[in-house]
């Protein structure tokens, strides 16, 4: 019998590689001005933007575990494999635990310890083994193996968004006059330039990762950035011509922490 994967929203990976992959995804919410929005494929995206653009609050839900339970539920009869967002980001890890007990279906979890498509890269790195006909076992150390490899270098565009959320542990102070642009490996925050343009942060991503020996699998997703993003993308695809890339959207459950024009890479060893 195949591996049923399940995974979150957060995770940020485009639905149309998920649909491909046979992904089950369970959607995250954000409250964004007083009205709840669904991360999934009825997300209105360029309103959600528009609005966080606008300054309206926002905040952000973890799926119940009647979720989770119906969604495990309608997968029984094959293994499942769910893995998400990291426990410490998002109480989505522990719905999936209780989701699990309540439908009374045996559910492999793995809590990632990580967030957006950090915590995607572990996703599909076991897609990509449970394709190869791996084992739950296999599934299960595939992804906690990329949990613990996997790095991102990105910039938080509006600190103040960051600091009330308490996600990153940032101080509207941080960025001093400037963008700070950092590298996060697991728990572990590190700052690496404090810029003053898109450009500039974008020329720090890139020879960051430029340098990197090895094949990687890499994702580069923002949230509105502009054109910027588009030109990293082809700088990144013409000095690593061999690597995989995928393109993806910030959403909301991101954005409303990480603010509107953040982008970023994440990386990790094929």
């Amino acid at each position: 019998m195949s591996v049923q994967l399940v995974t979150d929203s957060n995770t940020m990976i485009p639905p149309p590689l998920a649909q491909r992959l046979g992904l089950t995804v369970v959607p995250l919410r954000a409250t964004i001005g007083g009205d709840e929005v669904v991360e999934d494929e009825t997300l209105d995206l360029v309103d959600a933007y528009r609005r966080l653009r606008a300054g309206e609050p926002a905040t952000t839900s973890a799926p119940s575990p009647g979720e989770f339970a119906a969604v495990y539920a309608r997968l029984a009869g094959d293994p499942i494999v769910s893995i998400h967002i990291g426990a410490g980001y998002s109480g989505t890890f522990n719905a999936a635990r209780l989701g699990a007990e309540s439908a009374g279906v045996e559910v492999r979890l793995v809590d990632t310890a990580n967030a957006s498509f950090l915590a995607g890269m572990c996703v599909l790195d076991a897609a990509d083994v449970a394709a190869a006909g791996g084992d739950v076992d296999a599934v299960v150390d595939r992804a906690q193996r990329t949990a613990g490899e996997v790095a991102s270098v990105f910039t938080v565009a509006e600190l103040d968004r960051a600091a009330a959320g308490g996600r990153l542990g940032m101080d509207p102070a941080d960025g001093g006059d400037g963008t700070p642009v950092l590298l996060m490996r697991g728990a572990e925050i590190s700052t690496i330039a404090i810029v003053q343009t898109a450009d500039v942060a974008a020329d720090a991503m890139f020879e960051q990762v430029a340098a990197i020996e090895g094949a990687l699998r890499l994702g580069v997703g923002d949230a509105d950035a502009g054109p910027v993003v588009d030109e990293l993308v082809e700088r990144l695809r013409a000095a690593r011509p061999r690597d995989e890339l995928i393109r993806y959207s910030v959403g909301p459950t991101v954005a409303a922490h990480a603010g509107m024009g953040t982008f970023g890479i994440v990386f990790a060893p094929r």
